[in-house]
């Protein structure tokens, strides 16, 4: 009866992983690595310092398109560092510092913290272990994008936290409603599905090429910062649906992409 017990637990302890429990695996690695990155703390400290810097900065002249001094956008309200009532301040003037930097910004910074753990695992040969050992392709891309996720949707909970701060001192005004806030941080945050999903896939493209990964994801950052801004503050629970739709569709078929690139590219 003893002898039986003990070949019953060899077999489960020497079993194949289940999906299951690898993509587990994963996730409680990096996650762990994730709390134990002094980066992710400073991102979040950061993210915390940008609404003291735009509302400081608010009104400020600044050089235009036309090579003219142009005075910047003024921002009367706290919210209007999350977003505009109708969508980005950006287009009045593209080079205007307060309209540019707001919680927006936040989608590039995920991005980077995920070029550098990834980075990391090439550059260190980790990631030979990881996949020998802990996971598979596509639980290594799940698990990274949802370490994009839970810092981008981190540091968006510190950026707000500022941002009270930051309009207290300031004396803004702090008119808003509060459902429409709501919905348009949880739109942001579902939104980060698509980015982090976008970010992981130019991570593994590069592998170690850090500073291609960097440039490569401010550059499609950029490119994308516009969409971010579909969740205003006047944002309804059918924005959010859609935020949540799109967020999750993306993050599946990019991710899939991602995970064809891992299965194509070498290792080294």
């Amino acid at each position: 009866m003893a002898a039986q017990k003990i070949m019953v637990n060899a077999k489960e302890e020497f079993a194949t992983p289940t999906l299951g429990s690898r993509l587990k695996s994963m996730l409680k690695l990096d996650f762990y690595r994730l709390f134990h990155t002094p980066l992710f703390y400073i991102m979040l400290g950061v993210a915390a310092i940008i609404p003291a810097m735009v509302l400081s900065m608010s009104g400020a002249e600044t050089m235009g398109p036309d090579g003219t001094m142009q005075k910047g956008i003024e921002l009367t309200n706290t919210w209007q560092i999350v977003e505009s009532f109708g969508g980005s301040a950006v287009a009045e003037n593209p080079l205007d510092f307060a309209g540019f930097a707001n919680i927006n910004m936040l989608f590039i910074f995920a991005g980077l913290l995920m070029a550098i753990f990834i980075a990391h695992d090439y550059s260190s040969g980790f990631v030979k272990n990881i996949f020998t050992v802990h996971s598979k392709k596509t639980d290594y891309v799940v698990s990274k994008t949802a370490i994009g996720v839970f810092g981008g949707t981190g540091m968006i909970i510190t950026y707000v936290i500022g941002a009270v701060a930051a309009g207290l001192i300031t004396g803004k005004a702090f008119d808003v409603e509060m459902g429409g806030l709501i919905l348009c941080l949880l739109s942001k945050m579902f939104l980060m599905g698509i980015f982090c999903s976008l970010f992981v896939g130019i991570a593994v493209f590069f592998r170690n090429k850090l500073w291609m990964t960097i440039v490569f994801t401010f550059l499609f950052g950029m490119m994308l910062y516009p969409a971010a801004s579909v969740a205003t503050l006047s944002s309804t629970v059918v924005t959010t649906l859609i935020t949540l739709a799109a967020g999750a569709a993306g993050a599946i078929a990019i991710g899939s992409v991602s995970s064809l690139i891992l299965r194509k590219r070498d290792l080294a």
